[in-house]
Order: C-alpha cells, then sequence, then structure tokens
C-alpha cells in the first residue's frame, strides 16, 4: 500500500502514525508491531461492526515499502470527543457531552458480545501476571481478583476515552481504536475509563463516576474493585511515562504503605 501525497498526520505514538488519507484513516505501526496483532484489531473491528456497534468499518491490512503494517478504516468526518470537551470546560455544555459519551459507553456494553471475543478475565489476568515490578504478593492478590472476574457478556471497549470517540455533525457517535477489546464486565471497563480520566482528565473523574453509576445502574464500589487490577494490567503495556500514576492507583485502592 503507498499513501498518497496529500495524506496528513493526526496523531503520532510510539508504535504508530494515524493519517488522514482521502476517504480513509490509515494507522501505520512500527516494524517492531507483530502481523498478528494489526490483523487481531482488524478482526476485533470486523466482530463489533457485525454485532452492531458503530464503528468506521475495515478497508484493508496491508504492507507499506519499509515493510511495517498498516491498517486502514474508512474516514468518518467529525471531531473527536475530547476537542469537544476540551472547548466546553467550565460551561453546562460539558455536562451533556459526558452524558452523551456515558450513553455511548453503555449502548456499546449493552450490545451482545461475539463469543469470539477474547475473554476480559483471562487477557486481564495475564497481563497483571506480566508486571514483575510489582510485589509479588500484590500481584498474586489483584490476579485472583482477575480470576472472579467471572464470565462477563458485555462488549467492552477497555480504552474508551473521550479521543476515541468521534462525532459526526448531526451528533452522531463512532467509536474507534478496538485493540484491547474484551468480553467481559461493563464495571470493569468503566474502571479502565475512570483510570483514564484520571490520568487525563483529572478534573472530571469523579463526575463521569457519578454518571456511570447512577446511569448503568452499578454500584461505585463494584467499579473502585476493578481499578486497581485494570491499572496494573495497563501497567503491562510498558507506559514508563504513567508507571508513577498507574502505580498509585494499584496501591491506593489495596491500601499498600
Amino acid at each position: 500500500m503507498e499513501l498518497s501525497d496529500s495524506k496528513q498526520a493526526i496523531v503520532e505514538r510510539h508504535n504508530k502514525t494515524v493519517y488522514v488519507d482521502g476517504d480513509r484513516i490509515v494507522k501505520v505501526f512500527k516494524a517492531t508491531k507483530p502481523a498478528s496483532d494489526v490483523f487481531n484489531e482488524a478482526l476485533n473491528i470486523a466482530r463489533v461492526v457485525e454485532a452492531g456497534v458503530r464503528v468506521p468499518k475495515i478497508i484493508e491490512v496491508s504492507q507499506v515499502a519499509d515493510g511495517s503494517w498498516a491498517l486502514s478504516t474508512e474516514y468518518i468526518e467529525g471531531v473527536t470527543m475530547r476537542s469537544l470537551m476540551d472547548a466546553a470546560e467550565g460551561t453546562d455544555e460539558y455536562a451533556k457531552l459526558l452524558e452523551q459519551f456515558v450513553d455511548f459507553q453503555i449502548e456499546i456494553q449493552g450490545t451482545p458480545a461475539p463469543e469470539l471475543l477474547k475473554d476480559q478475565k483471562t487477557k486481564i489476568a495475564g497481563m497483571v501476571g506480566k508486571v514483575k515490578e510489582l510485589d509479588p504478593s500484590v500481584r498474586y492478590d489483584l490476579q485472583m481478583r482477575a480470576d472472579r472476574m467471572g464470565q462477563g457478556r458485555a462488549i467492552c471497549h477497555c480504552d474508551f476515552n473521550p479521543s476515541n470517540v468521534i462525532v459526526t455533525e448531526d451528533g452522531t457517535l463512532y467509536a474507534c481504536d478496538w485493540t484491547h477489546v474484551t468480553r467481559g464486565l461493563p464495571e470493569a471497563d468503566a474502571a479502565m475509563t475512570y483510570i483514564l480520566f484520571k490520568m487525563y482528565h483529572t478534573a472530571h473523574a469523579e463526575e463521569y463516576l457519578d454518571l456511570f453509576s447512577k446511569k448503568a445502574d452499578v454500584a461505585k464500589q463494584k467499579i473502585h474493585y476493578w481499578v486497581p487490577v485494570m491499572a496494573a494490567a495497563e501497567l503491562s503495556r510498558g507506559r514508563k511515562d504513567k508507571e508513577e500514576f498507574l502505580r498509585s492507583q494499584v496501591d491506593a485502592a489495596l491500601d499498600i504503605d
């Protein structure tokens, strides 16, 4: 695959660069990204699209000139929920946007999950087990919590944050970036979103938690129970810039001195 001369980079992260290229969005991964991971993300997208979730559809998986892999999806014209929230900071409009965001998350979670989506319990327990920097007793406790997740049946995005929601001109919402989707418990998915709010939208984390708890009819204690587990799982991704914050979420939730 070749990108056009008119391509425009919109996001650059440690393992990928994302471009708008005509009527498609193209994620170009670093050469170290395994092909199996790229194809798995494409398969995740295909499965949630078939389940009925509003998602930019897959166009192709291909290789670019240097041999690294690229994933192309349709371009949904709109803006991110995060940009709208940033612009509405301190106004009544922010509360309306947050309510739309939470409603969309609950809508996705209410969609029956395809059986072939990765099981949340298995994935999270495995990720926690990789975090050797944690005290082994702490790691054991977190893995035991993960083992108690049970067989959840909800579609859990597991990276649901305002940057991954596109809002079109008519107000329709689309969710993107389905790398981490699982079939599991909504409260564990909400715990991850709560962590992401604390990480990037600190002033509104409790507001998100209150609203999700009320609208989903899920006790906040159930969401808090999964915060240290999801934070530890996130540590396994080697995010050095957020390591101190994530460890604090594990320690605070488990009352570790």
